[in-house]
């Protein structure tokens, strides 16, 4: 497993696009064990390759034993000499779904980590993880998005993100971790089944000893073959987008009527897609919104008379042949600290980045942010100012925004222009 690793963690990291400052998600389990040794073991054996690694243990204080844990898993890091570091999560937790909440707040933690520190994300997730979640998105007939899985290297709002055991499944780890006689611990949720994964899990091994065997090795093909798909089909879909989309800096999207029409009558898969896409970037939820309800909303837009429509926080108009997306002025929080040259995220729409401490606040209606698309969205200036922040200085000084648009695929150090301050809109809609 260790020579397997090494290539293949080799090649990952030969892209220019990856720097060599790497945060480690350590959650003290079996699987980030085993990745954490067998990053100390890549280092060691490639002394050409600079390797700059940070693990991260995040304690949920969800479970009394916790704190002890995360501080023996320190314990380890350092004795292998990496500098690891705790972050406590001191939110109060929620009555329900307390693992997609752990799950967020994790990925919070360590995405701005990675931000601070202009580093790559290392995640141990491996072959059955995969398994488990093509199978739960199976069931919840997800688009082709969803089935394609996780990546091997995938990019989140300019941050790279590296699975390297994705190649390697729980077995394998198991075996390399007892050779070694490497410690890690075990979280009792991981057998509780109220949570779906725990659920997942425990359906699939019983698919695999009683009807199906190779159900894992299937369902990683299947996102095998939907990647390639995408991969392969992104170029015609983004040549369609960047003829029949405008958006807006401060959050707005406008798209061609006829056009979205004549795709919806030849693929609602497409048109499904894309419009889920949109609704995810002006919206600024994690995920599009589920398939069925954005193929209910397109089939509403195009077959009754169409007023105004709403999905996931965003108002969708038809207007001048063209139909209008813009972020709802509700369920915004816009009293956000922000610390001076360090990146945050709002309202899950927008990096930013200011050179000056202060709090976010809502501006007033006598005050307007720059429109730089003015054609096609001055018509509703207003409504995309109530969604966008201004910051406050800790002088009581208001200063707006200089808005811009990034891919959510582009590497962060190299598209970001330093002004007083900044939102760059997360455009996550071209493939």
């Amino acid at each position: 497993m260790i020579s397997n690793f090494n290539n293949h963690f080799a090649k990952i990291i030969k892209s220019p696009k990856i720097k060599n400052r790497f945060i480690l998600g350590l959650s003290g389990g079996i699987d980030s064990m085993a990745l954490l040794h067998l990053l100390r073991n890549f280092i060691d054996n490639n002394k050409k390759i600079k390797i700059d690694l940070i693990p991260i243990i995040v304690d949920h204080n969800l479970r009394c034993e916790s704190e002890k844990e995360a501080k023996e898993v320190k314990k380890i890091s350092e004795s292998l000499g990496f500098n690891a570091q705790i972050k406590k999560i001191t939110e109060p937790k929620p009555n329900g779904n307390i693992q997609n909440w752990a799950r967020k707040q994790r990925r919070n933690f360590l995405c701005h980590a990675c931000m601070d520190k202009s580093a790559n994300l290392i995640l141990a997730h491996h072959f059955d993880d995969q398994a488990e979640t093509l199978f739960m998105r199976l069931i919840k007939k997800t688009g082709l998005d969803g089935l394609s899985g996780m990546s091997a290297v995938s990019n989140w709002n300019g941050i790279f993100i590296l699975r390297p055991l994705l190649n390697n499944n729980k077995d394998q780890i198991k075996n390399y971790v007892q050779s070694k006689h490497i410690k890690y611990f075990e979280d009792i949720s991981n057998f509780n089944f109220k949570f779906e994964r725990v659920k997942t899990r425990f359906l699939l091994e019983n698919i695999k000893k009683q009807l199906w065997p190779n159900i894992s090795y299937d369902l990683n093909y299947l996102g095998h073959l939907n990647r390639n798909l995408l991969i392969k089909t992104s170029s015609i879909f983004d040549c369609w987008i960047k003829k029949n989309i405008s958006i807006n800096p401060g959050g707005a999207v406008r798209v061609d009527y006829k056009s979205l029409k004549n795709i919806f009558e030849k693929s609602y898969h497409f048109s499904t897609r894309v419009v889920g896409k949109i609704i995810q970037t002006v919206g600024g939820s994690e995920y599009p919104p589920k398939r069925k309800k954005t193929f209910e909303l397109i089939y509403s837009i195009f077959c009754s008379q169409l007023k105004k429509k709403n999905l996931g926080n965003v108002n969708i108009l038809h207007s001048m042949g063209y139909l209008f997306f813009f972020r709802e002025s509700r369920n915004i929080n816009f009293e956000v600290n922000i610390e001076s040259n360090k990146y945050h995220v709002f309202d899950g729409r927008f990096l930013v980045l200011s050179s000056i401490s202060g709090k976010l606040i809502k501006c007033t209606e006598s005050e307007f942010v720059p429109i730089y698309h003015k054609k096609p969205f001055k018509k509703y200036d207003k409504q995309i100012n109530n969604t966008i922040p201004y910051l406050k200085t800790l002088e009581g000084k208001t200063i707006k925004p200089h808005l811009s648009i990034i891919n959510q695929n582009s590497e962060l150090k190299n598209n970001l222009k330093q002004n007083c301050f900044s939102l760059y809109l997360i455009n996550r809609i071209l493939v």
